[in-house]
């Protein structure tokens, strides 16, 4: 009798773990992990770039989309979705419940997410989205018309899936760009890159002037090219950067 009833509870526990498997489902009160921003930029890189060690062959390319989710009334999520660069263009705002009421097949796997099936969301392969991590910064341009001064552009916010500023000085033209590559089809990098063009200039096979890597998890990276210098750091409580030390020393 005891072997029966082991039997029972093992077939019942196998078949429940199985079914939780397959479950596509994903309710908004169990996932607060979405409230944020996320961009498939490293998607659409891998299918566009010129470069054959990196390029990944499809015949049906995925569009430039970013969301933006955030909390609304009861359980439900507010959700922009834009495309482009830095989510130029605004396509639609909408509401979810829950994935599955927003696309036919949807998954969360930490911070990637999977959508397909309704607009704007229709291809092959499902559309997936990496979450942001937004990084604080600034620009500098040493000028060459006045001794030991510096032009300073500070303040800025970008994120790691290919967000860009540039330095805001009439006749200067440097865009910094922050993303998030898998090099080679291997290895996962973040790389900071400079071009010499304004930021609506910049596309996806566009050659910058010089740019650095460093691991992906990393927080801070600059680049110093003498006649154009940026540094970012990411936002996070405690982790000082040179736009909150300035913001305190104005405070003082």
């Amino acid at each position: 009798m005891k072997y029966l009833i082991s039997v029972v509870v093992f077939s019942t526990l196998f078949y429940s773990c199985k079914e939780a498997q397959t479950e596509t489902v994903v309710p908004l009160e169990e996932e607060t992990n979405l409230i944020g921003e996320w961009d498939n930029f490293q998607q659409y890189w891998l299918e566009n770039t010129a470069d054959d060690i990196h390029r990944l062959e499809t015949n049906n390319k995925h569009r430039h989309l970013s969301l933006r989710i955030a909390a609304a009334d009861g359980d439900r999520l507010k959700v922009e979705i834009r495309e482009g660069r830095n989510g130029k263009t605004l396509i639609k705002e909408t509401d979810w419940e829950d994935l599955s009421a927003a696309q036919t097949i949807s998954r969360i796997e930490g911070d990637t997410l999977y959508l397909e099936g309704k607009a704007p969301f229709e291809n092959t392969t499902p559309y997936r989205f990496v979450k942001t991590r937004k990084f604080s910064g600034w620009i500098e341009y040493p000028m060459t018309t006045i001794k030991d001064s510096i032009y300073r552009n500070g303040g800025l916010q970008i994120h790691d899936q290919g967000g860009m500023a540039e330095i805001d000085i009439e006749g200067v033209q440097y865009t910094a760009e922050l993303t998030q590559l898998l090099f080679a089809h291997k290895l996962a990098i973040m790389k900071l890159a400079i071009y010499d063009m304004p930021m609506d200039s910049v596309q996806i096979n566009s050659r910058s002037i010089s740019y650095t890597w460093l691991n992906p998890e990393a927080k801070r990276t600059g680049i110093n090219l003498r006649k154009v210098i940026t540094g970012w750091t990411l936002i996070e409580p405690g982790y000082q950067n040179q736009n909150t030390w300035r913001k305190e020393d104005k405070e003082e």
